[in-house]
């Protein structure tokens, strides 16, 4: 067989990964889209973690003046898609004309294709996402809860915040990592994003009372605050809210309650966690009668004892509740199947059991039977992921 031959009989399907990554990168991104449905290996190809990288690109905020007018230059006249970009500052770098404008173009460039973004504020990422997906792998267990304050260039992280809420205005979806700040005024903007229905906020410590009222974001519908403090949802003002989850690092049940029913009331969907394991849930259960749509709620890191429901109202009309690491003196809670009118499912994620002989321990298939023999029409689940 001659050469002439040999080249007759190959395909594109032939070349190797990395030649393809390089025919790939010549096309905008809305063509490679297309590309992932021509087959199954480009499809793998496009999406595997490898290609995703080659959509990032970086740009230091650290260059003289004249280079970071030729990069906002550069920028502008160039049609390539980014997957993430990442602006690299300082230690306090100080917030110039020429960085900001780098910054607004930037929220431009990667919010003209993307309805959903991700914010990382302690090294400036943006990265186009899908949100939800990234709300649900972030695990309980996994999540740090120390604070870790970075001081790089509060200008720049506000700076980019804003130009998201002014460029970006259609989004859907927002996630923002790494807050780390404890001024609420900066969070004003994004009142201005009136199609955002899902909202992630990680890292919050607001200490100051708010001078205005709280932010309305008007079509919410998703609302998490991860790793913040009690006060971080009275800050939020949501009439359309449907799930809201708050994993707070305070210790004042009654408080972190008393906020989010202010404010927060059509909610069907109510998840609290806590950072500390010694909070009783009393507390929690009583004020569940002030979320007359609730019907899932959600409860982790709290200690509950016989009598933890002695102050719910039986009016509530929860119909799943869903414990998540916590401390059960007894599955058998005083008066659970006349305080929980409604309730159909209870499902326990990798909570502890209180035994006689043993103290605490994981809850266990055999530890469910007798409740279940109690309460034929009740659900229990055992969760260990």
């Amino acid at each position: 067989m001659n050469v002439a031959e040999f080249s007759s009989m190959l395909s594109i399907d032939d070349m190797p990964f990395e030649i393809l990554c390089d025919v790939f990168d010549y096309l905008p991104l809305a063509d490679i889209k297309m590309a992932t449905l021509v087959c199954h290996r480009w499809n793998q190809i496009i999406f595997s973690e490898l290609y995703i990288k080659r959509f990032r690109m970086v740009i230091s905020l650290n260059e003289s003046l004249v280079r970071l007018k030729q990069m906002a230059q550069i920028l502008e006249k160039s049609d390539r898609d980014y997957y993430s970009i990442i602006l690299k500052a300082n230690l306090g770098s100080p917030l110039t004309e020429a960085r900001l404008k780098i910054v607004k173009y930037v929220v431009r460039l990667i919010s003209e294709y993307a309805e959903s973004l991700y914010f990382n504020m302690t090294d400036l990422r943006l990265e186009s996402c899908v949100s939800e997906r990234l709300l649900r792998s972030r695990r309980l267990q996994l999540i740090d809860t120390r604070a870790k304050y970075i001081p790089l260039g509060m200008g720049l992280k506000e700076s980019m915040l804003s130009a998201i809420c002014e460029y970006a205005t259609e989004l859907v979806d927002l996630v923002i990592s790494d807050l780390n700040i404890n001024n609420p005024k900066a969070l004003e903007k994004l009142s201005q994003l009136s199609q955002l229905k899902l909202l992630l906020i990680s890292d919050y410590y607001p200490y100051v009372k708010p001078v205005t009222p709280p932010i309305s974001v008007p079509s919410l519908e998703n609302l998490t605050l991860i790793n913040v403090t009690d006060e971080s949802n009275f800050y939020f003002k949501v009439d359309s809210l449907k799930r809201f989850f708050i994993h707070t690092t305070g210790t004042d049940a009654e408080r972190t309650m008393q906020f989010i029913s202010d404010n927060i009331v059509t909610i069907s969907r109510l998840c609290i966690h806590f950072s500390a394991r010694a909070i009783q849930a009393q507390p929690i259960f009583e004020h569940l009668d002030r979320f007359p749509a609730l019907n899932t709620f959600e409860l982790g890191g709290v200690a509950i004892p016989v009598d933890a429901l002695r102050d719910l109202n039986p009016c509530n009309r929860v119909q799943k509740l869903i414990l998540v690491e916590c401390h059960l003196e007894t599955l058998f809670l005083t008066d659970l199947n006349k305080k929980l009118l409604y309730l159909r499912q209870l499902v326990l994620d990798s909570c502890l059991l209180f035994h006689r002989k043993h103290g605490f321990q994981r809850v266990q298939y055999d530890d469910l039977e007798p409740l279940r023999r109690a309460l034929p029409n009740l659900q229990v689940l055992l969760d260990y992921n």
